[in-house]
This record gives C-alpha cells, sequence and structure tokens, in this order.
C-alpha cells in the first residue's frame, strides 16, 4: 500500500487496476480534484489583476464543475469514438481510466502554474518546471496505454482513436466557446442599444 503513490505514477497497470476498483464515490471525487488543480492552474496569473480571495473563491466553485465537464465530455467521446473502431470497454469504463491520468496532469499544471508565477530566473524556472513535465508525460504514457488495454485496440488502432477523440474534443470545446462567445457579444450589444435607446 505504501508504495501506490508511486506505483500510480509510474505503472499504467496499477493506474487501471486502482481506477476500475474504486468506487464510484471516489472517481468522481478524483476527478472534481482534477477540475480544481487545472482551473486553478489557469487562474493563478490573474491573480496580479484580481485579489486572491476573488480567484480562490472562483476557483473552487468552477473546478469540481470543470472537472465534471471534461471527464464527462471526453469519456463520452473516447467511447463513442471507441464504439465505431471496434473498442470493448464501457463508457463507465473509460470514465474511470481518465480520472487518474486527468489527476496527474492537473497537479502538472497547478506545479507549472506555481513555479513560473512566483520564480523569477530563467534558468531557475526551467530547471524546477522538470517535474511537472515528468508527471505530465506519465499520465499521457499512462492513459494511451489503459485505453489501448482496456478497448482491446492494437497500438495502430488506439493510437488512431486517441488522436481522433482528442481532435474531436478540441472541436467540440471551440465550437462551444464560438457559440457562448457569440451569444455574449449579442447580448451585449442587445444591452447596449437597450440602455442608449432609454431617454
Amino acid at each position: 500500500m505504501k508504495t501506490l503513490p508511486i506505483s500510480i505514477i509510474c505503472r499504467p497497470q496499477v493506474v487501471r487496476e486502482t481506477a476500475l476498483n474504486q468506487a464510484e464515490s471516489a472517481v468522481v471525487a478524483v476527478n472534481a480534484v482534477a477540475g480544481l488543480f487545472v482551473v486553478a492552474a489557469i487562474s493563478l496569473p490573474w491573480l496580479s489583476l484580481f485579489t486572491g480571495s476573488l480567484v480562490a473563491l472562483l476557483t473552487i466553485l468552477f473546478g469540481p464543475l470543470a472537472g465534471f465537464t471534461v471527464s464527462s465530455l471526453y469519456s463520452r467521446v473516447e467511447w463513442t469514438v471507441g464504439k465505431r473502431l471496434g473498442g470493448k470497454a464501457s463508457h463507465d469504463e473509460l470514465y474511470r481510466i481518465f480520472a487518474w491520468p486527468f489527476l496527474l496532469t492537473g497537479s502538472a499544471a497547478l506545479l507549472c502554474a506555481l513555479i513560473l508565477i512566483s520564480i523569477e530566473n530563467p534558468s531557475a524556472k526551467a530547471g524546477l518546471s522538470i517535474p511537472s513535465l515528468i508527471l505530465f508525460f506519465c499520465a499521457i504514457r499512462n492513459y494511451c496505454s489503459n485505453i489501448i488495454a482496456i478497448q482491446q485496440f492494437t497500438l495502430t488502432r488506439g493510437g488512431i482513436n486517441i488522436v481522433v477523440t482528442l481532435a474531436l474534443f478540441l472541436v467540440l470545446i471551440a465550437g462551444c466557446g464560438g457559440f457562448l462567445s457569440l451569444l455574449s457579444e449579442y447580448g451585449m450589444q442587445d444591452g447596449l442599444k437597450s440602455l442608449l435607446a432609454q431617454p
């Protein structure tokens, strides 16, 4: 049990067994914490513009929601693509497999963001960023290895599945972002028009 924290970073099989055997509430909690880390990493550069308490509040409010959204959406896209390619995994299994690499990725992003905002020396930044890069690459390796294993894909088919899933997910996120931006822009224009039209 003492070796689990290291094993869950370095050994894809341990990650897979842990993810598949955890209670559903634990998997949800892992995705929530991962989302919290990612949103915190994105929010840290805004500390110079907003108060720390506001950034912390927004992170706590939106971090878990972001984690739930990303993990649910990505695993759904992964399941859809994998099913078309003959994958054997269920959506629940893919959701679970996504959780731990997502947590490692979030940890790497937060660690990197903390280093970038707290260290001035470029050489020191580069050197101290190495652990976060190692975490990131371990997360990617674990995820790819476990997706191929659980879907029972060959290496080639697994690679196609992963690339297509990522591309579709990014297109989906970009589309949603563009749609929300368009709505926001028109909403602001309508608000300005109504404000200017008042006597």
